[in-house]
């Protein structure tokens, strides 16, 4: 795939309603671009948003087990993101701001590609976001990197090897103290009495019908089938592989736009590029949960 070919597709002077009723040929669309724009040019209600984020599978109720079996709520269904956010003092020691982003000053801010939800036992396959607040200066662009193209890339011996490992995931992926994927951090804030999980590496769409390469270094410790070290350096070398090949494209936000991404295609990257005190603002929702589909899957689904 050229980077040519992958880009954001936006859909104008689309309506709520018109979007009820194309549904499932938006999501169609969706399914081969993996990054929709739905230019809907107005700030949704919370039901509003609900709604049209319950059209991609339903929404996610972000509720996981915790190592004692215990229901854990890791976060809200409608997610307000301040990626844009800058903490006080007192909010620093009052908190624990260590989420696993990179910027001191904007903790929130994730400027690394990644995945949302890999720890998960049944990751959310779509992200949903809207606009409620944009950087004032510009800037802030949401970047896409086309995992399908990366895996693609691939030697066919590396493809039919990989074909058989999964990911092991934890919310904080502390691993023996230390951070298993630096200059990433391991996020600590509640999220870790959750239980681990395991994902396939190659994941298949089964509406696309293609293959990617399915990986979230922000959460990942390991690979199951591998010793520790040499897992986590073939997950780097994979990931580094993808970074510098694999077709990107971004988005431009505009007021009130309703981006949607599938994560079982694409890995996303915020852009800090807007001046630090600036809200960068919006609401978020997961939608279409389910189990990973791996090679075997698409073997059913296939024939």
């Amino acid at each position: 795939m050229s980077s040519e070919s992958f880009q954001v597709k936006v859909i104008e002077g689309i309506t709520l309603e018109s979007a009820r009723n194309k549904a499932n040929e938006i999501e169609q669309q969706l399914a081969q671009a993996g990054v929709l724009c739905l230019r809907i040019n107005q700030k949704l209600s919370k039901e509003e948003l609900l709604g049209l984020a319950g059209m991609f599978g339903g929404v996610k109720d972000p509720i996981g087990i915790t190592k004692t079996g215990e229901q854990y709520q890791y976060s809200p269904i409608r997610q307000v993101i301040d990626s844009g956010w800058v903490p006080t003092e007192e909010e620093r020691e009052k908190y624990d701001l260590n989420f696993g982003g990179l910027d001191e000053d904007r903790p929130v801010l994730f400027e690394t590609f990644h995945c949302d939800d890999t720890f998960a036992l049944d990751p959310a396959q779509y992200t949903v976001l809207q606009a409620r607040a944009l950087p004032a200066s510009g800037g802030g662009p949401t970047y896409f990197m086309d995992m399908r193209d990366a895996y693609s890339r691939l030697p066919d011996e590396l493809k039919r090897t990989l074909n058989q490992y999964t990911v092991h995931y934890a919310y904080d992926n502390t691993v023996d103290g230390t951070d298993p994927f630096p200059p990433r951090q391991p996020a600590r804030d509640g999220g870790d009495r959750l239980v681990d999980v395991s994902h396939p590496i190659v994941r298949f769409h089964p509406i696309a019908k293609t293959f990617s390469l399915f990986m979230d270094l922000d959460r990942a410790t390991h690979i199951d089938q591998l010793d520790g070290q040499a897992g986590r350096k073939l997950l780097s070398e994979l990931q580094d592989n993808a970074e510098q090949h694999a077709s990107k494209c971004h988005h431009d936000w505009q007021d009130y736009d309703v981006l949607i991404w599938d994560n079982a295609s694409v890995q996303h990257r915020a852009g800090g590029n807007f001046k630090v005190g600036e809200e960068r603002r919006f609401w978020r929702h997961l939608a279409g949960a389910g189990p990973v589909m791996g090679t075997n899957a698409a073997q059913e689904v296939i024939t």
